[in-house]
């Protein structure tokens, strides 16, 4: 079985510039960014507060104040989130990638054929079939892969055991923590942060009885999971895959511990504070968000007359470790030999995918980037890119949707969909702050604040993390 008869059926978004296919396309076409300031609404669609640093007299100091962020503003998880009970233990990572699975299942048509329901003794035959004799997929049939990373829960959540566990000195005593966290932590607070949950509540929700598997690789977590899912359908195990990602950066618990890449300070329009490749570039926006496929052979989408969003042509997926990473120095220095990220991983992952797809640079119609404005990351994007497909356009969404963390390779998928079915490239409405003529060793970027017709309908997405992970996918219609 090829890459190319895998198909793309269905895709659902949940970001900061819109809930659902015809309103994400809408505001990428256009340029419209979710990037806004922080304020009070923030704090009331979203189960926790954004925190940031400050330097008080050289030590750290979390304040509850930041410049911008890329939240959701119109996602309400009671719209999709079945039996509604289940949201008390579903943290804001489980009920958006509930939301874009089922955004996606019903965008690929899937919904009369589910729940899936398992087959009798006369169906399970040794060939594959699809469908039990009432209409529905079979359930050995139809699996999940979702993308993801460590959940963190709100601070305050925690707050009361750990003020129980301090000792008659004022001070926290950690033998303590086990007892005080057993008398005021509900016992399923830990369904609510576990990585593989999302997975687990949708595959519930499908009835789903085939491969269920979740990945967590950082930003790359999205594009490993439909690579996964690949194989899958490949080998013969499955002949439905939901596949998704969801992350946060909104996220105080996070912020306080995990932080190795510098935040943006905000510029005037407010909407243009995340500027992937720009040459002033200092920092990232926070943001949220989550995405899901449906991907299937192309056979079966043919038969049940759904017509391909897009075709996975080829993909690759490769690691080579940052000098931070194999040095254990995590920071969020902007200083160029800070050491985030690895472009030879990216390019191998590039040069991979295309040997994968049979395919040259000159092939390739336009290129999704991952860059979202560490000027370090951004660095190795941009030597990749220069490298690998110097003259392809360049497709930068979080320009517009700030950093969502697991999500955000997903974003990139939805973005080359997005693409491949409107046929034209979207805008990037910083791209002459990515030019300088100051710079003129830096070699530039096919970009554009307009509008581009997509003269070669194949996209390459890109994704690459701070460690020295590194995905590359092709797809066509």
């Amino acid at each position: 079985m090829k890459s190319s008869d895998i198909v793309i059926t269905g895709v659902g978004m949940v970001s900061s510039i819109g809930v659902g296919r015809e309103t994400f396309t809408r505001s990428l076409l256009n340029g419209l960014s979710g990037v806004r300031h922080y304020d009070e609404q923030a704090a009331t669609t979203s189960e926790d507060v954004v925190l940031q640093y400050r330097n008080v007299d050289g030590v750290p100091e979390l304040v509850q104040e930041t410049a911008v962020v890329a939240d959701l503003v119109d996602f309400n998880a009671k719209e999709f989130v079945t039996p509604r009970k289940a949201l008390k233990v579903m943290s804001r990572e489980i009920q958006t990638a509930y939301a874009a699975s089922q955004l996606a299942v019903k965008d690929a048509g899937l919904q009369p054929f589910l729940p899936a329901e398992p087959a009798t003794k006369s169906e399970a035959t040794p060939q594959r079939v699809c469908y039990t004799d009432a209409g529905k997929i079979q359930s050995a049939r139809i699996g999940t892969v979702f993308g993801s990373e460590l959940l963190y829960g709100p601070p305050l959540e925690l707050s009361e055991a750990f003020a129980d566990s301090v000792n008659s000195a004022g001070k926290f005593d950690p033998s303590e923590f086990g007892n005080s966290a057993m008398r005021h932590i509900t016992p399923l607070w830990l369904l609510k942060y576990l990585p593989n949950m999302p997975a687990c509540h949708y595959s519930i929700v499908l009835n789903a009885h085939g491969p269920n598997n979740t990945l967590t690789l950082g930003d790359a977590s999205g594009a490993a999971a439909l690579i996964e899912a690949c194989g899958y359908l490949k080998r013969g195990i499955a002949d439905f895959l939901v596949v998704s990602a969801s992350g946060t950066r909104l996220n105080a618990t996070r912020a306080s511990f995990t932080e190795d890449q510098p935040l943006a300070e905000v510029v005037d329009p407010i909407s243009r504070t995340s500027r992937p490749h720009a040459i002033d570039a200092d920092g990232l926006v926070r943001g949220e968000g989550a995405g899901g496929l449906v991907v299937e052979r192309a056979d079966t989408a043919a038969a049940r007359g759904a017509k391909p969003i897009a075709r996975v042509l080829g993909f690759a997926s490769r690691f080579m470790g940052s000098p931070a990473f194999v040095s254990g120095d995590r920071n969020a220095d902007i200083r160029p030999d800070a050491g985030r990220g690895s472009a030879a991983a990216i390019m191998a992952a590039m040069r991979g995918a295309l040997e994968s797809a049979g395919m040259v640079a000159e092939d390739i119609g336009a290129v999704v980037g991952h860059a979202a404005g560490d000027p370090v990351l951004d660095a190795c994007e941009r030597e990749a890119l220069t490298s690998v497909l110097p003259a392809a356009p360049v497709i930068l969404p979080a320009t517009l949707l700030g950093h969502t963390g697991a999500a955000s390779s997903m974003m990139g998928l939805l973005a080359g969909c997005v693409t491949l079915q409107s046929r034209r490239i979207p805008p990037v409405p910083h791209a002459d702050s990515c030019r300088s003529e100051d710079a003129p060793s830096l070699k530039p970027l096919n970009v554009s604040d307009r509008v581009r017709t997509l003269e070669k309908r194949i996209v390459m997405v890109i994704s690459h993390t701070s460690p020295g992970h590194a995905t590359a996918v092709i797809l066509a219609n």
